[in-house]
């Protein structure tokens, strides 16, 4: 085989986040009685967007993320104020329980280690919150190693986490893709590492960033071919 193992992102990559953040948002706003609305929604989903960019450029750490995300959209919208980290909190507790996979992540994963490579998840997020989804969805006895950003103390794209990620895997990373939504995170954390990947790119989002990964693919069926082949330049053709 050309590599011996995978990292797999978690959110969007695995499990259907968007659906996860829509399901907890809800959970959320019916347990204070606020409305929640659609334009309400599209503006989080922006904001939280623009959150996770700043982490991933370390403007923000995880817990000042998490005391901001909530306030001020909440304030504008229902009219009322809410201490951010307790707000924060309460949606996380309907988030660690959303596991939704997306289309063809258990065939994958089943088939990968069918073929004999290792895989593994790398995540920007809590160690007991990423390890429970995976648990709830079914798929965590398929990774042999799983790090969070919590553990490493360091958010992808930065060099460290891998550092910290290559130390424990028994892998070189000449012997390991990425596999990710993130083109940041992912993508470019990997590339300037000085190893390969995949983008997942599902969302059908613009490249806004000059990075090389190996393939782009929109579903795990492509992702499939590209294994079955090896990844040989051809397999999608």
């Amino acid at each position: 085989m050309r590599y011996q193992q995978i990292i797999l992102d978690v959110d969007d990559t695995l499990l259907d986040t968007e659906a996860t953040i829509h399901d907890s948002l809800v959970q959320l706003f019916k347990s204070h009685g606020w409305e929640i609305s659609d334009e309400f929604e599209k503006e989080f989903h922006a904001y939280n967007q623009g959150l996770w960019r700043r982490l991933e450029k370390g403007e923000l750490t995880l817990n000042q993320l998490y005391e901001i995300m909530f306030p001020d959209i909440i304030k504008k919208y229902c009219g009322v104020e809410v201490d951010g980290m307790e707000t924060a909190d309460e949606f996380h507790s309907y988030f660690h329980t959303g596991h939704k996979l997306l289309p063809g992540v258990k065939e994958t994963l089943r088939y990968a280690k069918r073929l004999g490579y290792s895989l593994a998840v790398l995540s920007n997020g809590e160690q007991f919150g990423q390890e429970h989804r995976l648990e709830l969805a079914g798929i965590r006895h398929y990774f042999d190693l799983v790090v969070t950003s919590q553990e490493a103390g360091v958010q992808k794209p930065n060099a460290e986490i891998f550092d910290y990620f290559f130390a424990r895997s028994g892998y070189s990373p000449n012997q390991t893709v990425f596999f990710g939504d993130g083109l940041s995170s992912d993508i470019m954390g990997a590339e300037n590492y000085g190893f390969a990947s995949i983008w997942f790119n599902h969302r059908h989002r613009q490249k806004t960033l000059s990075v090389h990964p190996l393939f782009e693919v929109d579903n795990y069926a492509q992702f499939q071919r590209i294994l079955k082949k090896d990844f040989a330049p051809t397999a999608l053709r």
